[in-house]
This record gives structure tokens, sequence and C-alpha cells, in this order.
């Protein structure tokens, strides 16, 4: 008795052709393509208790999926890039220390007072005292633009550091 017998061979994977897409745009088989397929991954490692807090927010999202929701968090709030700059900081900082020189030139100012009152007439005091109370009142003019400038500099610096 003569038994028949029949090879099954199996073609390699690289010679089979994959069906190609007709003319007309449409495939044949499978699931239909994404218009803009997310092709880009990015990791992110959290700690025990960060992960406990990113789930919970998760949760509560009602997102289909923790990347849909980290995507949507990453891409869509607001958020404040910090960029520090030293120089400008050291420069506030220096800005800052002026009006105490001012507030020790104001007490500079009234020991001058007390001591032409006790040696000299009350006119000739007067007197002498009418240039220095010119000087202090630019001074104070110019004490008040800088705490302006100042204010303005360190909203510009609250905004751009999030301080």
């Amino acid at each position: 008795m003569k038994t028949k017998t029949t090879i099954k061979t199996m073609t390699p994977l690289k010679y089979t052709t994959t069906p190609q897409t007709p003319p007309s745009g449409k495939r044949k088989v499978g699931r239909p393509r994404k218009a803009n397929k997310k092709i880009h991954r990015v990791a992110v490692r959290f700690t025990a208790e960060e992960n406990i807090r990113f789930l919970t927010l998760f949760e509560r999202s009602g997102k289909k999926s923790r990347s849909e929701f980290l995507a949507d968090k990453v891409l869509n709030t607001p958020m404040k890039i910090i960029r520090y700059d030293k120089t400008l900081h050291d420069f506030i900082v220096k800005l800052s220390s002026i009006p105490a020189q001012v507030r020790a030139i104001g007490n500079n100012y009234n020991q001058v007072m007390e001591y032409l009152f006790q040696h000299f007439e009350r006119k000739k005091a007067l007197r002498l005292l009418y240039p220095l109370e010119q000087a202090t009142i630019e001074l104070a003019k110019a004490n008040y633009e800088l705490k302006q400038q100042i204010q303005q500099l360190l909203q510009y610096d609250c905004e751009d550091y999030g301080r």
C-alpha cells in the first residue's frame, strides 16, 4: 500500500508580498490607518508617592488612557518656563539695597540738623540747611523713581522666573 505524502513548505517572510493599496486608495484588509499616527514616545518615572498622586489625578480626569491624560496636561495646561538670569537677579538685589542706604542718609540728616540747631542761631542754621533741604528733596524724588523701577523689575522677574 502506497501512502500519499504531501510536503508543506513555508515561504520565508522576506519573500512574502504585502498587499498593495489599490489605486482607489482603500485597503481591503485590516484596521483603517490613522491620518496622524503618533510615533514619538516620552518616558516618565515617578516615585511611589508621585505615582499615587498621578493615578489619582488620572482617575479624576476621566481620560481613556494615561498617555492621553499626560499629553493633555502637558500640551493644553498653561505653564511657565523658568529662565534664571543671575545678572538681572544681582542687579535687582543691589537696587533693593539703595532704599536702606537712603534711610541711613536720612538718619545722618537728622543728626546734622540737631548739631546745627544746638551750635548756631536759628536763622543761621536754617540758612545752612536750605541747600541740604534742596538736595534732600531731589534725593526723595530719585528714591521714589527708584522704588517704582524696582517694582517694575520685580514684577518682570516674578513673571519670568516664577518667584
